[in-house]
């Protein structure tokens, strides 16, 4: 693994020094033929708007990309204080992605964040990170049993020989990683709806179909805030 040789700012130490949070940014985008991370859905690069998010709840933040990456490209673009860790294998699976991070970060406790999620929630996060006490992982669970993995809060030691000991034992499935972790807490999704009732924070970005739901979700909140201006 390769952190980035950029001087690493401190950390404001107003911050939960116990959360960290590790974004994956590895990939190509092979079906919406560009990389993701550097789409302008608003003004900033997809990966710079994740990563400000993240910088509300976390004082330390690291962006794992995959082996053939470019690191001076993300460089240019995030802050100085943003560790760049780099996959030392060149398999896509996530997992290797999720262990290259817990090893970068320096935290108690780390949320683990896809690259492609336009409307990650800081507050979520608050709320994942408080419901990760005593346990080894905070992950968001629908009714139909669906779980998060990369939208969850890990303890990163406990983490990190988990990811490993799977990696180790030749599988690269996000799950069999979560199955070694002895204490789980499955937070329901509707709890989350008090800070985001819609869950829009797990929508992500794969195919130009996400992308036009993205940008009419967009519309749909500035219309109504504007509707509101003009009432007040």
């Amino acid at each position: 693994m390769q952190l980035n040789p950029r001087k690493v700012e401190k950390s404001d130490s107003a911050k939960p020094a116990s959360l960290g949070v590790v974004i994956l940014a590895g990939g190509r985008s092979s079906r919406l033929r560009v990389n993701k991370v550097f789409l302008k859905i608003r003004s900033e690069p997809l990966i710079s708007e994740i990563v400000k998010a993240a910088l509300e709840v976390a004082g330390k933040v690291v962006v794992t990309i995959g082996k053939q990456d470019q690191e001076e490209k993300f460089a240019e673009i995030l802050p100085k204080r943003v560790k760049i860790a780099k996959d030392i294998t060149e398999d896509k699976a996530a997992l290797y992605g999720v262990l290259t991070g817990l090893r970068a970060i320096e935290t108690i406790y780390t949320a683990i964040l896809a690259s492609d999620l336009p409307f990650v929630n800081p507050e979520v996060l608050r709320i994942l990170h408080r419901e990760a006490e005593g346990f080894d992982l905070a992950i968001p669970r629908w009714p139909s049993g669906d779980v998060e993995p990369l939208y969850a809060v890990y303890r990163v030691s406990a983490a990190q020989k988990a990811f490993h000991d799977t990696v180790e034992s030749g599988s690269v499935r996000m799950r069999d990683a979560i199955n070694r972790l002895g204490r789980i807490n499955y937070v329901p999704v509707e709890l989350l709806q008090s800070v985001d009732k819609s869950l829009h924070c797990f929508i992500n970005l794969n195919t130009a179909a996400d992308l036009e739901r993205v940008r009419a979700i967009m519309q749909a909140e500035a219309n109504s805030v504007e509707t509101f201006a003009n009432k007040i």
